[in-house]
């Protein structure tokens, strides 16, 4: 067997096979006396068909299993010859036609860890935010417990819709005079002033009362997600069918005694909405600390990332967020978003947490860090508690759980082993958390988003 290496680029070589042909014809003999036991043709007594006979008929079938055998055979010695570690398994870039007494020539492409020079992290100052929790982002939470546990009526008095209100609405929409069936939609829930839908449209709904007809226009970016408004003017015809209110309970102790054993009293509640708001900012100023040490790790360096790795990455992100719509009821084409349009918008994202990850891993190398050993024992004994009752092999299972779980882990104690070599100064201004959330950029979406 010939092996031999060639660059394609700083972040892919291409591996090169030749496979003699005395290896060639083995295969070919091995596939076609293997056929000779099972296949029937007519004429022939089962395992007395002449080999010429096999060829001409399977001679496709042949030719694609020998293929297949000879490079499940030889990749794991050629790649052990060629000396490259890889990143991901190697792909299939060529190869030639399986011809008796003729060698066979492959080639896979393979991507490699970058050349990667890691700043000096020893000489950066990140700023911590300081954290105090305020009176009014208190009141907000209350505010939000208050709405989830509020009843919903009907407004029977005679009066045009509010912000705060909830709008059973029909609607239509149309692009250059032509009706949009995909972005219709009928007895539509909206509370007017969430911001959880395009702003524009839930702006034009104030003021209308019940049974009004009234028409909004929205102008949708070139760049929104949903490829049937991007760049256009949609005319919505709009429909209020009805309007409901929430009904908010008191803020007083039998309120604060839904919550829980030791909430008596309003006050203490309030003290465990503190506590929680507290624990949630310091998880905020964390990450804060950690996006300021990722981007200076690439500020100081830069370099070529493979492409696999980059679309294996946007895979992941794409499935995180069709994983949370599934929990909703819907799904990327049901909410109006087109994925290739999803996949761009996040490719700078993916491409930066890529790098991150493999600057990561050099610094672990080079640094030696470890996963601590209880870590590990923590997940073997996992491995041993669960693999039979999955039924599956146990190798396997263990390899599934550690591919998936190791560089996480590693990544973790990378960061806090750098974190523990920094400068860390402390912000002098608190940080205060804004409330509300984005509006959407396509149209409103189905009510089952609502729920």
């Amino acid at each position: 067997m010939k092996v031999s290496v060639e660059d394609v680029s700083p972040v892919q070589k291409r591996l090169k096979v030749e496979i003699p042909a005395q290896k060639v014809d083995e295969h070919i003999n091995q596939t076609v006396n293997r056929l000779k036991k099972s296949v029937t043709i007519p004429g022939f007594r089962k395992g007395r068909v002449p080999k010429s006979i096999i060829e001409r008929e399977y001679g496709p079938q042949i030719k694609s299993e020998v293929l297949q055998s000879l490079i499940e055979e030889t990749i794991g010695e050629a790649i052990k010859q060629s000396n490259v570690t890889m990143l991901l398994e190697p792909r299939l870039d060529s190869s030639s036609e399986i011809e008796s007494g003729k060698p066979f020539e492959y080639s896979v492409l393979m991507d490699i860890q970058p050349e990667i020079e890691v700043p000096d992290f020893r000489k950066f100052e990140l700023v911590r935010p300081k954290i105090e929790v305020t009176d009014e982002e208190l009141e907000e939470q209350l505010e939000a417990l208050r709405n989830q546990f509020g009843s919903v009526e009907v407004v029977d008095e005679r009066r045009p819709l509010q912000e705060g209100d909830i709008a059973i609405i029909d609607y239509t929409a149309y692009i250059d005079g032509e009706e949009v069936e995909e972005l219709a939609n009928e007895n539509y829930f909206i509370e007017v002033g969430k911001g959880n839908f395009n702003e524009t449209f839930e702006k034009g709904l104030i003021g209308m009362e019940k049974d009004e007809e009234r028409e909004i226009e929205v102008d949708y970016p070139d760049d929104a997600l949903n490829t049937l408004v991007a760049g256009k003017t949609v005319k919505y015809k709009v429909i209020l069918k009805d309007i409901q209110k929430r009904n908010l309970p008191e803020l007083d102790d039998e309120f604060a005694q839904r919550f829980g054993i030791g909430l008596e009293t309003i006050e203490d509640l309030k003290n465990k909405l503190r506590e929680h708001i507290l624990k949630d900012k310091e998880e905020a100023a964390e990450s804060v600390l950690r996006n300021q040490l990722f981007d200076k790790l690439l500020e100081g360096t830069d370099f070529p990332v493979p492409e696999r790795l980059v679309e294996k990455k946007l895979d992941q992100m794409i499935d995180n967020i069709a994983g949370h719509m599934h929990e909703r009821g819907v799904n990327l084409e049901q909410a109006g978003i087109d994925e290739e349009r999803l996949r761009e918008k996040m490719r700078e994202d993916a491409i930066r947490q890529v790098k991150t990850e493999l600057i990561l891993d050099k610094i672990a190398e080079q640094e030696k860090v470890e996963i601590p050993s209880d870590e590990l024992k923590k997940y073997n004994d996992y491995v041993d508690e669960h693999y039979r009752e999955m039924n599956v092999d146990k190798a396997q299972f263990q390899a599934a759980v550690f591919d998936s779980v190791l560089p996480k882990l590693r990544a973790k104690q990378t960061i806090d082993y750098i974190l523990q070599n920094v400068t860390i100064k402390e912000e002098e201004e608190p940080v205060v958390q804004q409330g509300g959330t984005e509006s959407s950029d396509d149209k409103p979406k189905d009510s089952k988003d609502q729920e």
